[in-house]
């Protein structure tokens, strides 16, 4: 469908352009800031025709099984361009909530946001992480929403709700640590970013700050 096509190619340039910007301290305010499938926290769903479907083998449990290959393959990807194509797939996966009422409530919170109307985002993202309060994108990209307007006790709650559901999600990780080194929480930065190593180990950014906090807090050794 032409909508979910366009919904798809929107999310993916607000994802590279989070990306592009989260590790840039010249770019501080333009940062971005987590549901494993299996023995995540349980909500409540919505209901109706928008459901999650249900069967054998359900959309929820088959994304689940998707996203664990892919992890296990980002984490042994050979070169960055091998990595980004996995973490394509990775986002592709995640914006998708299984309700299309949902996720048109995410498109419009997106357009919002690359609009640079914040107040308006928020409204359309509030929505969505009370239909879907366990959908990790939703709280995610609300994340991002508070991080752009220096609400930071706003941004560290929702990133702690994403990562509950997905405790692999490196976007969230990575504004996780870009906060609490603006912070001034070095160590706790530095946790942070060789948290998401290990997860996504190309991430843009990420192998220079985590080096950079090792030689201010630990020393360059012997």
């Amino acid at each position: 469908m032409l909508i979910t096509r366009l919904f798809a190619e929107l999310s993916r340039a607000l994802n590279l352009w989070q990306m592009i910007l989260r590790f840039s301290k010249m770019a501080l305010l333009g940062a971005v800031l987590s549901v494993t499938y299996h023995g995540s926290p349980t909500f409540a769903q919505s209901g109706g025709d928008d459901a999650r479907a249900a069967g054998p083998v359900s959309v929820e449990g088959r994304i689940g099984s998707e996203l664990a290959i892919l992890f296990e393959q980002l984490a042994e990807a050979k070169t960055p361009d091998d990595a980004k194509i996995i973490e394509n797939e990775i986002w592709d996966r995640w914006i998708h909530s299984g309700s299309i009422s949902v996720d048109l409530l995410l498109n419009r919170g997106l357009e919002a946001l690359a609009e640079g109307d914040y107040a308006r985002a928020l409204t359309f993202l509030d929505e969505v992480v009370d239909l879907a309060p366990g959908f990790a994108e939703g709280w995610n990209k609300r994340a991002t929403v508070y991080f752009l307007l220096n609400d930071y006790a706003g941004a560290l709650g929702d990133i702690e709700a994403t990562l509950a559901l997905e405790p692999r999600h490196f976007g969230a990780i990575g504004g996780l640590a870009l906060i609490l080194e603006d912070l001034g929480d070095k160590q706790g930065a530095l946790e942070a970013y060789r948290r998401v190593l290990n997860v996504y180990p190309w991430l843009e950014g990420a192998v220079e700050s985590e080096s950079r906090l090792t030689v201010e807090i630990e020393g360059r050794g012997i």
